[in-house]
């Protein structure tokens, strides 16, 4: 195989990392909100019924936008959709700063994540077009690891700056934010690399086949129950609930912010630790296993645990966050079992699984919280419980899985489409 400069491995990563850089700011901003919840609660007097509402509208429209996103990526041009996405999240942001009622606000928050849909299914598909196959699951877990990031920064610096700020001023700027981040994608990131001479051209697959692929594909599914189970429960416990239920256990708003980005820089750091760790052992399923266990005994030790100290409570969200980060070699070991071509479609309907679960999710707990009774631990707990059931089910999932080697790529292994 020929390399030329402009297709070298190091120009792939660098085109790969500037279109990550949305990740990170789609997770600055969804996971954010957990930090501002209170403030913009109290400005536009919400109950909290609606407060979950208004931050699950993003991961509600975020998820159904998956599928169509993924066909998008595979079929148009990813520089131009991503740069012209976040251009456009920075003034949704802008304009959601200047939000005076709750139906203003959900429509700009909804907006926010329809925009912002395009960015972790866009950084993976970059990663499949100009990373190696044989890396592709350690450039999925650097994802990862930038996706956790920005929910370090949306949590703990969004509250740092709340201590100097407003949530309106601090909306403004995330939409400069994204606006520059716009213009930087549109610059710097390119669709495809160069055609090889030795290469084929590739062959636009119709919509039909993508759609009748992936719904006859037994990985996908369990693929998508799996990341429901996983990520799901982290969008919404990580970026709603679990700083609520700290308070509960009577952390101060700043030891509860701090505690969830403790979760979250769990998984960000050891993300990519699993992919290098796959990719050099040549399995995918027994992390997946092993990281689905982790994760319902740990968030069972998190929330059912008697009050402990703080150390202790970090100790635990870390390790959390630790098999969390196993969760990303799902997108490699469903992808394995497809064609190429269809790795957008692919990585999106699996993507949209954990969002979509993860909106519903925010909601269901303020079902069950009593209003006047926000303080209660008990209360709090049994609400809770729901994601350990959800982690339950993801290591379900991951037993039935198929297991997929780092490289494989459907069109290499002339196999008749994954059935089964």
């Amino acid at each position: 195989m020929q390399t030329t400069a402009s297709n070298s491995p190091v120009r792939g990563w660098v085109i790969w990392a500037v279109a990550t850089l949305f990740v990170v700011y789609q997770l600055m901003i969804q996971n954010g909100f957990g930090a501002i919840a209170g403030d913009v609660r109290h400005d536009l007097d919400l109950s909290i019924l609606s407060t979950g509402v208004l931050s699950a509208s993003f991961l509600v429209v975020y998820s159904l936008m998956q599928l169509p996103v993924g066909l998008i990526l595979d079929r148009a041009n990813a520089r131009l959709v991503l740069g012209c996405t976040a251009l456009l999240c920075g003034l949704l942001a802008w304009l959601f700063s200047q939000a005076d009622t709750l139906w203003e606000a959900i429509a700009l928050r909804a907006g926010i994540g329809a925009a912002a849909a395009f960015a972790f299914t866009g950084a993976g598909v970059i990663a499949r077009r100009w990373i190696h196959p044989s890396q592709f699951a350690l450039a999925m877990g650097f994802i990862d690891f930038s996706f956790g990031m920005g929910a370090v920064i949306g949590d703990a610096g969004f509250e740092l700056w709340l201590q100097h700020g407003t949530w309106r001023q601090l909306l403004a700027g995330m939409a400069v934010v994204g606006c520059g981040l716009g213009v930087l994608i549109l610059l710097l990131v390119r669709n495809r690399p160069a055609e090889r001479t030795d290469a084929p051209e590739p062959v636009p697959i119709p919509l039909r086949t993508s759609l009748r692929t992936l719904c006859s594909s037994r990985q996908v599914w369990l693929g998508m129950v799996f990341y429901a189970g996983m990520c799901g429960t982290m969008f919404s416990f990580g970026g709603l609930w679990n700083i609520r239920l700290q308070e509960a256990f009577g952390f101060s708003t700043s030891d509860a912010i701090s505690l969830n980005s403790i979760m979250f820089l769990g998984m960000g750091l050891t993300a990519p630790c699993w992919g290098w760790l796959s990719d050099r052992w040549g399995r995918r399923k027994p992390i997946l296993v092993l990281g689905a266990a982790g994760s319902v005994v740990m968030s069972a030790v998190i929330i059912f645990t008697p009050w402990v100290p703080y150390p202790w409570v970090a100790a635990s969200m870390f390790v959390h966050g630790l098999f969390l980060g196993t969760s990303v070699l799902i997108f490699p070991s469903v992808c394995e079992r497809i064609n190429r071509e269809f790795s957008g479609a692919a990585i999106g309907i699996v993507n949209a699984a954990g969002c979509f679960f993860g909106g519903v999710l925010q909601i269901v707990p303020s079902l069950l919280l009593d209003g006047d009774r926000l303080d209660d631990l008990g209360t709090f707990q049994r609400s809770m419980a729901i994601f350990t059931v959800f982690h339950v089910l993801a290591f379900i999932a991951a037993l039935g899985l198929h297991e997929t080697r780092p490289g494989w790529a459907r069109e290499q292994r002339h196999d008749a489409p994954d059935t089964g």
